[in-house]
């Protein structure tokens, strides 16, 4: 090798191998503020923040307290407004940060225990910001889903989240939060409010999507003795679960906090589940195959619990009633499309969209895309959410 040749390399690594290892270096040390913490990653869709999880539970609260410190500041300070209403709201909320914690997995103490150290709040605040929806009020939503003769192509399911009027305030902190746990979980993605650390909404890896509603106008039951939560439960299953059988075989295995109605789809058909502290039934079967529609009674008449009326029931009994009447009439029509504007249709024009409202979804399972329209935002619009490009790294 020519000596000219020699030197040109020499200087050539004393000039790149120095770069190279300080932009190595400040990946892992220095996080681009907003953007990305290591491997994780925050995006933004319109108002719909998409958070991107990488590692042990530890690891993974870290980056979320970290990419999401603003919103959990938000959701805490309005956990405290909710609070100081009132001595009665502030024991609740007590209450149930107590409650929280006794009651969690370790996998997600173990990711509150990461968030506390980069998001800037306590543990206990954070305990607060995952209670924020058991502290502030009780959901209500509606859920239709179409496959086979009703659906255009794949099945398609439209969601109405319905909440107190108080939550329009957190327009601004509604999320999509992806989990790739390390210890060989499956990839899922829940989506709700910022610190939510539990499932209302949730899809996995394989496609099996969850969505929640309450059950209470049918089922007002306490529970006999202590038991975790419905949503922590629900939570947990989407990490185990690649397959519907698995959700049946969850639901008639595990004991209920509260009453529920939950509604589980794939990429191939529906089923939902009337679930409560005294057992489970599959929701009856009046519907042709192909449709479910929901809200928050129980239509199994083997329950014999008495029916609601719309009065003591958010409008439940017509909520339902109009969103299978636009699904008959879009019959074989059905795509996300259509879906988007069936639960965008208001409650007075024979939808089931209302004033507790909060936001809306429509979800894919075969593509895993997912479209989210937030209600009170400035200017209320379908973000679309490519969910494969994260899921399926």
């Amino acid at each position: 090798m020519k000596a000219y040749t020699r030197i040109a390399i020499v200087l050539l690594l004393i000039f790149t191998l120095p770069c190279l290892g300080a932009q190595g270096i400040r990946e892992l040390a220095e996080p681009v503020p907003g953007v990305s913490y290591g491997r994780a990653t925050k995006a933004v869709h319109g108002e719909v923040k998409v958070v991107d999880l990488y590692g042990s539970w530890h690891e993974m609260g870290r980056q979320y307290g970290y990419l999401m410190k603003e919103e959990l500041e938000d959701v805490n300070a309005f956990v405290q407004r909710i609070a100081n209403v009132s001595e009665a709201n502030e024991a609740k909320a007590k209450s149930m940060a107590k409650q929280q914690e006794s009651q969690l997995p370790y996998r997600v103490l173990e990711f509150m225990k990461g968030a506390e150290e980069t998001s800037g709040l306590t543990f206990d605040e954070l305990q607060r910001v995952n209670a924020v929806e058991r502290i502030g009020g009780l959901p209500q939503c509606s859920v239709a889903i179409a496959w086979g003769d009703y659906a255009a192509d794949e099945l398609v399911l439209g969601r109405n989240y319905d909440y107190s009027k108080v939550f329009s305030e957190l327009f601004d902190d509604v999320a999509v939060t992806i989990y790739h746990p390390s210890d060989g979980a499956l990839a899922t993605a829940t989506i709700g409010y910022t610190g939510e650390i539990y499932a209302v909404n949730a899809i996995n890896e394989k496609g099996l999507f969850l969505e929640l509603n309450n059950g209470k106008p049918s089922a007002n039951i306490k529970s006999p003795n202590k038991r975790i939560t419905g949503t922590t439960m629900l939570f947990n299953t989407m990490f185990e679960s690649d397959e519907l059988a698995d959700m049946e075989l969850f639901f008639n295995t595990t004991n209920c906090s509260s009453s529920y109605i939950i509604n589980v789809a794939d990429a191939n058909r529906g089923q939902s589940f009337e679930w409560c502290p005294i057992g489970v039934k599959n929701g009856e079967d009046s519907l042709p195959e192909g449709l479910i529609v929901s809200s928050n009674y129980y239509v199994n008449p083997e329950w014999e619990f008495p029916v609601p009326t719309d009065e003591n029931s958010w409008a439940s009994i017509s909520r339902r009633n109009n969103l299978i009447n636009l699904c008959e009439s879009m019959k074989g029509e059905l795509d996300a499309e259509k879906m988007m504007k069936i639960i965008e249709t208001d409650l007075q024009d024979g939808g089931a969209k209302n004033e507790l409202t909060v936001y809306q979804i429509v979800v894919v399972p075969e593509t895993l895309q997912l479209w989210v329209r937030v209600i009170d935002a400035p200017e209320p619009k379908w973000e679309a959410i490519d969910l494969a490009s994260y899921l399926l790294k």
